[in-house]
């Protein structure tokens, strides 16, 4: 029987998994809330409708471009510092968002954001990584790859009440009074962080090449390029599904987005939480990655054959979501049996999200260029592969990063 101490602190480390699982979903809520709005913001802003792309894409660009710098960054700092400042320049983003009068301001905006996003997809796996320990550990890190078509949903429900005669930039207040919040409770529930320990007198040359640290891990690289791969092609299913369905299976945009909606929040929990429960419980990496790759590869197909009826097809893409789910899983999972000696949560964490930002700027270009659907099973079988062989394994003769006490 557990004592009330242990009952204590087990409480207190689940606050702190659905504080930080918060912080990801809040943050990605933000694409969620300008896709439905995209034409309001448009024409309130008096360019065209296609400039969103832009605009939208410029979220990402902060992450693509310095995420493994502020891995090392976030180390030096701490964690809890980091995600304290990212939801403070997140909630200034949201203010200039709501106020913008033209669109350069909202690109301005945009960017703003997408630098305290940098923060939270790097802070929170370094947090996770720093304050848990043993199975809780191993399902947080999976369920937190869930996070993104979480948010993104979320994202949607925010919107709802805006697409009609209320005024848009609410919805962005809305969403800056979230993460208000969650900032807030931050300071009280988040405990203290250790920093990267410097040595009195260390060179600034010496500091740099310690921001750099994962990149000259080959371990931290496999595993990077591993969890890109499934990212890459979950995005570009995303961007071409919808249509996709609608146009091989006769049925309207509406019904095909309201399937892709419930599929992708149903299937992604699913996968997150049900990968970490394995993995939790002693089941290999490796062996659990071939299931789920193989899983994959098989989902795609049902999903893109066009002999396949809308039934099947819809479980292909429920299959494919489980699968890309699972597969993130395993990879956020292992991050804590390589954060090790110098190479610490934060580096890696950064390295991981950076790689993964190059992909999602890529990934548009590829899928828009494919032909037609023996292309997208292709190009899911090439990535699988690739995703298989980077996956790397525990370091053999090293200790896991130990949690310290909350």
């Amino acid at each position: 029987m557990q004592t009330s101490t242990e009952q204590i602190s087990t409480l207190k480390s689940r606050s702190i998994v659905a504080l930080l699982y918060l912080f990801g979903v809040v943050s990605m809520a933000l694409i969620g809330i300008l896709s439905p709005l995209a034409l309001r913001i448009t024409g309130d802003l008096h360019v065209r409708p296609s400039a969103i792309g832009l605009t939208i894409a410029l979220f990402s660009l902060p992450s693509a471009a310095t995420a493994t710098v502020g891995g090392g960054i976030v180390d030096r700092i701490g964690p809890r510092a980091a995600l304290l400042i990212a939801a403070s320049l997140i909630v200034l983003a949201d203010i200039a968002l709501a106020l913008a009068p033209s669109l350069l301001l909202f690109d301005l905006g945009m960017l703003l954001m997408g630098t305290g996003f940098v923060g939270l997809v790097i802070g929170v796996p370094a947090t996770m990584m720093a304050t848990l320990g043993g199975p809780l550990r191993t399902r947080a890190m999976a369920f937190w790859s869930t996070y993104g078509p979480t948010g993104f949903s979320l994202g949607l429900l925010i919107a709802i009440p805006f697409t009609g005669r209320l005024d848009w930039r609410l919805a962005l207040v809305a969403h800056g009074l979230l993460m208000l919040a969650l900032g807030f409770s931050a300071l009280f529930v988040l405990p203290q962080s250790r920093r990267t320990v410097t040595t009195l007198g260390e060179s600034a040359r010496t500091r740099i090449v310690r921001l750099f640290v994962a990149v000259r891990d080959p371990a931290a690289v496999r595993l990077a390029v591993a969890i890109a791969m499934p990212n890459m092609i979950s995005y570009g299913t995303s961007l071409i599904a919808v249509t996709y369905i609608s146009r091989v299976h006769g049925v309207s945009l509406a019904a095909s987005a309201t399937t892709v909606a419930v599929a992708k929040i149903v299937a992604m929990l699913l996968g997150g939480t049900v990968m970490g429960s394995l993995l939790a419980n002693g089941v290999a990496p490796q062996r659990l990655f071939k299931f789920v790759i193989a899983g994959g590869v098989v989902a795609q197909t049902l999903l893109y054959v066009p002999a396949s009826p809308l039934p099947v097809a819809v479980c292909g893409l429920m299959l494919w979501l489980f699968a890309y789910g699972a597969q993130c899983g395993v990879c956020m999972a292992m991050m804590p049996t390589l954060a090790t000696g110098e190479l610490r949560g934060g580096a890696l964490a950064g390295l991981v999200n950076q790689v993964i930002s190059i992909g999602s700027f890529l990934t548009p270009a590829i899928y828009f260029a494919l032909p037609g659907w023996t292309a997208f099973v292709g190009i899911a079988l090439v990535g699988s592969l690739i995703s298989l062989l980077a996956l790397p394994v525990q370091r053999a003769g090293t200790a896991v990063l130990e949690p310290f006490a909350i």
